[in-house]
């Protein structure tokens, strides 16, 4: 059953298999497959539970209902970084784009040879992935739906010769709302919350919505349950009533911001130093054309085609479509120069280019007089400054390459591109990382990895702590480092595989 705020009277009190804190591309295929193997489970998420009836197509209010602090989170460093986060039943999966990817291979082989994960093998992965693209109708990007700046992007890149296609999204006869980022109103991408939630309560597995995690509870070296309490996901405030869970087993699954901040809060599990540590982030930089024809943003899918060529250089370029007042705060104009470049929204793309991080590395820190709001550490050096140039000056040289009259880009002194020489000159350009505006980023990960040394990593390869039995920590925390394409399947298929770590653990007491 899913608990909302309304259906709690009094304080929870009671007993389970395992409990999970969080319920996003973690938490929710752990519930599932361990619901589905006869255990019980408790689910508390500290966002409320929507469905496809709360969305609208309204992008202020899903920020406020479905995004953590408004959709407001940033990073302190050079430069800031928005960097938002979901607050739901579901997890960032309800407001991402879908997009399914499998980890890179050299990736795979750095955490095997750096990371001492060779107990992660490639063929269990592909295994795993191919069960949840079944499982999630995985499959390539329908370009009658893809919307015009997709495929007006691709035709440029293609006449180019650049290596480019449809991306992969775990979507149903995606109808092309253009609204991924704040809830699917049509329920076809198959995010955790329409897809291992329904299936994990169907098959006994309890959530409560609205209930923030205290403590984890400790006994004899053990994890032995959960302490919280329920509280208004918008205002924060605490409604009285408490939650007390005492289980065999206790699952994090709070993100890599909230994961990492929740155990230096209690302080445990950080026998390594290596807790909030070791964050990376896919800094992502933008382009914005102004077309001669109508781009009829942003009808289409936001995510849904990508150019690849660079991926091996840590460059990646994918993008679509956003809603005129979230394109607005991409434009590098303010006041009246802004107003009137808005007037040609209508005309206007936008696409994003990721950077996988060589030199770059944040952290998560607890501070005082904060409430409970970590601060994010993180700044842009070395070879990626220059990685987010050229992903930048690459997107510019497509957009033209398309057709656009103009080029926005959000590199100081570089900000309005009308040609082959304003792209000569930005191409040639040394930057210094304040010199990039308006970067934002949707893949923290690193902060609790996973490793083979309890010195230099948190949890094992199964997700168990190195310090607490029965205490698992399964999200993108956990990934040693980013695995250079966007993580949500990757994060999905470690959270089957910790499930089934789990299962045994659970089992093997059963039996004695």
């Amino acid at each position: 059953m899913i608990f909302k705020l309304a259906d709690i009277k009094g304080d929870v009190v009671r007993s389970a298999d395992v409990a999970i804190i969080g319920c996003g591309a973690g938490g929710g295929p752990i519930a599932r497959e361990l619901a589905s193997e006869g255990h019980s489970v408790v689910v508390i998420e500290e966002g409320a539970h929507f469905t496809r009836d709360d969305f609208s197509l309204n992008p202020a209010e899903a920020y406020m209902n479905l995004y953590r602090d408004a959709g407001q989170v940033i990073t302190f460093g050079l430069p800031f970084i928005l960097m938002p986060l979901g607050k739901t039943v579901g997890g960032t999966t309800t407001i991402n784009s879908g997009t399914a990817l499998r980890i890179l291979h050299p990736i795979l082989k750095k955490w095997h040879l750096n990371h001492g994960l060779s107990d992660i093998t490639e063929d269990e992965l592909n295994l795993i992935y191919a069960y949840l693209e079944e499982y999630l109708f995985v499959k390539r990007a329908d370009p009658e739906v893809a919307g015009k700046v997709a495929t007006t992007f691709l035709a440029g890149a293609e006449k180019l010769g650049l290596s480019c296609g449809w991306l992969p999204r775990n979507a149903k006869e995606c109808e092309g709302f253009g609204s991924c980022a704040f809830g699917c109103p049509s329920g076809s991408k198959q995010s955790v919350d329409v897809s291992f939630v329904p299936d994990a309560v169907s098959l006994g597995a309890d959530i409560y919505s609205c209930c923030r995690a205290d403590e984890i509870k400790v006994s004899g070296g053990k994890a032995s349950g959960i302490k919280g309490h329920f509280l208004d996901p918008r205002t924060e405030k605490p409604t009285g009533h408490k939650l007390d869970i005492d289980t065999q087993v206790v699952v994090l699954s709070a993100g890599a911001v909230y994961s990492p901040y929740f155990l230096l809060k209690q302080g445990i599990a950080n026998s390594s130093g290596q807790v909030g540590k070791n964050l990376q982030i896919h800094p992502a930089s933008s382009a914005i054309a102004v077309m001669d024809e109508r781009m009829d943003a942003p009808k289409g899918i936001p995510q849904s085609s990508y150019v690849d060529e660079f991926q091996g250089e840590g460059i990646m370029l994918e993008g679509g479509t956003v809603p005129p007042e979230i394109h607005a705060l991409a434009l590098p104009l303010l006041g009246r120069r802004s107003a009137e470049a808005m007037t040609s929204y209508p005309n206007m793309g936008i696409f994003g280019g990721m950077v996988c991080e060589s030199d770059s590395w944040g952290r998560i820190v607890k501070l005082p007089r904060r409430g409970y709001r970590p601060a994010i550490l993180y700044s842009l050096r070395g070879r990626d400054v220059e990685k987010a140039k050229i992903a930048t000056s690459l997107m510019a040289e497509i957009w033209f390459a398309a057709g656009a009259k103009k080029v926005f880009t959000p590199i100081s002194g570089h900000y309005e591109l009308t040609g082959p020489k304003d792209l000569a000159r930005l191409e040639r350009s040394s930057l210094r990382a304040g010199d990039m505006f308006a970067m934002s980023a949707y893949h923290p990960l690193g902060t609790c990895r996973m490793g083979g040394d309890p010195e230099w990593s948190v949890v094992r390869h199964t997700c168990e702590t190195w310090d607490l039995a029965n205490f698992y920590i399964c999200d993108g925390s956990v990934l040693p480092s980013s695995p250079g394409v966007n993580p949500q399947l990757t994060i999905m298929a470690i959270a089957m595989r910790c499930a089934g770590f789990i299962d045994e653990r659970l089992s093997s007491w059963g039996r004695a």
